[in-house]
């Protein structure tokens, strides 16, 4: 997903780099600094005012691990190894095991069955502790969107005082007209372009990040309780392949 992000967000920004080629325009004359600043510093600001200081530390983590995402372990074969371990030594002997485990929802649902805990009591505290990290998640994806539905604003707010400067100097002439126009547009360019070919892009792929971990942790909860109740290696299979193997 990592691969496919990053090439469909290069692609589109080299499309319109080519396009500017062919059309004949100077490259140098789309840099414009300011416009630049107005764009991600206003961006940044309006998306800060409108969300927890948490959420957006979220986000922050969130693109780190989009750029680098994190190692997952195979769940079928860790749950084979927790069933072996288990038939051989008892429940109880996977408590030193999920001490080593990376990943704190399975964690958790080990420690459970170790604790002893009834298969209603597991499934409605992993269930809920799936249903906050979903939520956590998806809000994360959210501040990204929300950022790409302030930018292209931002970007009319930057035109509009370009504009302003442009009718001030009118004296000119026809060709600083013509240059301080196009200029103030770049504004808008910025605006639009951080919002489709960044941000929405990135917001898109979280959520469909959150999906899969969301798969990826129903799959661990039916594997958790599938091996506390002591079913065979087969059903224990059958139990979580249905999630981990979801093209969603």
């Amino acid at each position: 997903m990592m691969q496919s992000s990053l090439l469909g967000i290069i692609s589109a920004v080299l499309s319109v780099f080519v396009a500017i080629l062919v059309e004949g325009a100077s490259l140098r004359s789309f840099f414009h600094l300011p416009a630049f600043l107005l764009i991600v510093g206003g961006t940044i600001g309006v998306t800060i005012a409108s969300f927890k200081m948490m959420h957006i530390g979220n986000a922050i983590a969130s693109l780190r691990s989009f750029l680098v995402p994190d190692k997952e372990i195979d769940l079928k074969v860790t749950f084979f190894k927790f069933w072996e371990k288990a038939r051989k030594e008892g429940l109880l002997s996977l408590e030193e095991e999920a001490k080593r485990l990376a990943d704190p929802f399975l964690q958790k649902g080990i420690q459970l069955i170790v604790d002893g805990s009834d298969p209603r009591t597991i499934e409605d505290i992993l269930i809920e502790a799936l249903e906050e990290q979903e939520k956590k998640e998806l809000k994360t994806a959210k501040v990204f969107e929300t950022a790409a539905g302030f930018s292209p604003t931002i970007g009319i707010i930057g035109t509009v005082l370009g504009l302003v400067s442009v009718l001030e100097n009118l004296e000119g002439g026809t060709k600083a007209l013509g240059q301080g126009i196009a200029t103030a547009f770049i504004a808008t360019f910025y605006g639009i372009s951080f919002a489709n070919l960044i941000l929405l892009p990135i917001s898109n792929q979280l959520k469909v990040r959150c999906r899969l971990a969301s798969n990826r942790r129903h799959a661990i909860l039916r594997g958790v309780l599938s091996l506390q109740s002591g079913e065979n290696r087969r059903i224990l299979a059958e139990r979580i392949e249905p999630f981990i193997d979801s093209d969603d």
